[in-house]
This record gives structure tokens, sequence and C-alpha cells, in this order.
């Protein structure tokens, strides 16, 4: 059985590298072991869309050649994947911004910039999350019903400006 997920490293996956390295190096709580941290961040980081991958290619594996001869080329349909990116500490804290991509095979087809979402309600940002996928639908000709994956970034990597947590940029 696999090991569980460090929700610690997951959370520290989130950060900047320098403020990682300042949380949880010796100045810290001394976890942080040049070593290893920065692959198992980047695990962290990749982990929702690698899956997603991996998914695909379970479900698009083609036939075993019976003959060595023969090739056969079975087209596979680029299906769209939706890929929402929530800017938050954790999954329970208030969500600070919203951003989404829209993936057609290896091509990514459309992006959505992060909005800030701050003071709205869980419905309103339902809402917002419906319309981006009513605007992937209407923008790739294709039914865009859920998002695929989804991307967790700190919300100091928040994107806008003017933000409230940079207010001086």
């Amino acid at each position: 059985m696999p090991r569980s997920l460090s929700e610690k490293c997951r959370l520290c996956a989130k950060l900047v590298p320098e403020q990682a390295r300042q949380l949880h190096g010796p100045e810290g709580d001394g976890c942080w072991n040049d070593k290893r941290c920065h692959d198992r961040r980047s695990y962290y980081r990749h982990r929702g869309v690698k899956i997603h991958n991996q998914r695909q290619r379970r479900q698009s594996k083609q036939p075993i050649d019976l003959d060595p001869l023969t090739t056969l080329a079975i087209p596979v349909p680029a299906l769209p994947a939706a890929v929402i990116h929530w800017y938050r500490q954790t999954k329970d804290s208030p969500l600070h911004a919203i951003g989404a991509e829209l993936w057609i095979g290896n091509d990514r087809v459309a992006k959505i910039e992060p909005v800030h979402c701050l003071g709205l309600t869980e419905t309103q940002v339902k809402t917002l999350l419906v319309r981006i996928l009513e605007g992937f639908s209407q923008h790739s000709g294709l039914q865009v019903t859920r998002f695929r994956s989804a991307v967790e970034l700190h919300p100091l990597n928040c994107p806008i400006v003017p933000c409230p947590l940079h207010p001086h940029t």
C-alpha cells in the first residue's frame, strides 16, 4: 500500500523556494533537506497533472501488434481538459484567486487569467466556475463539463496587479 501524502509537504510545495527554505530551514522548523525537498516539492506541485496524463494514456493504449510487419495507426481523439488554478494557502483557507486553462491534447488553447475572489460568496464562486467551463466550451466547440485537474498555488504567487498581498507593486 502506498505511503500517504504529507500535508506539510503539500503546503510547502505551494511556496516559493526561498520562502520554503526560510520557513522550514535552520531558522524555521528544521525539516528542510536540500537533497530531497526540491524533488518532493516538484512531485507535489505536478501530481494532479501527472495523474491526469496517466489516466489519459491508460484509456488510449493501442492494441498489441500481432504481426510485426503490420503497424496500425489508430487516431486518438484529442479531448479537451480544463485545469483550474486555486490560489489559497490550504483547502480550508479562504480563496484568494482563481485561474484556468483549457488543453486539447498537448496544446494549451485557452487561458483565463486569475481573478480575485475577495468578498465572493460560495455560490458566486460556483457560478464563476460554471461560466469558465461554458466559455471553454464555446471557444473550443467541444463540450467541457468539468475540470480534469486542479493546481493549488500559494496566494503569494498571485500574478494579479494590484493585489492586496502586494500593495506596492
